[in-house]
């Protein structure tokens, strides 16, 4: 039996949904983000996709390697970050998923699904 409480735990696990969509957030916030537009954090974002499209497919990787770099640098709440390329049912995006297990609780993974677009907007679901 747990020595905590009912309501304790429950609201633990609120806390744990509110920090996952607040990392959500903050995650497109990032991906959205061109690296050296910020005056106070230059590192902050990723790549712009429009100087790597160039050099497709290896500016995939490029773009793969600045998300999870930006990841480890500017999302603390997350540890041991994956990001790899999935499919996309639209030839027009790009799609990866970001994996990674939330900092307080080693135990809870984060999975999140991201989508480029057209014109260089990520989505993140």
């Amino acid at each position: 039996m747990s020595d905590r409480g009912l309501l304790s735990r429950l609201s633990a696990g609120r806390r744990s949904v509110d920090q996952v969509a607040s990392i959500a957030a903050h995650l497109r916030e990032l991906l959205n983000a061109r690296q050296g537009h910020s005056e106070t954090v230059p590192s902050f974002g990723i790549v712009d996709f429009n100087d790597v499209v160039h050099t497709l497919p290896d500016g995939l990787r490029a773009l793969q390697a600045s998300i999870r770099a930006a990841i480890v640098e500017h999302e603390p709440r997350l540890q041991g970050v994956n990001v790899r390329m999935v499919e996309s049912t639209n030839p027009l995006t790009v799609c990866f998923e970001i994996t990674g297990r939330l900092a307080e609780d080693r135990r809870s993974v984060v999975r999140v699904h991201t989508e480029l677009r057209a014109g260089g907007l990520f989505v993140v679901d």
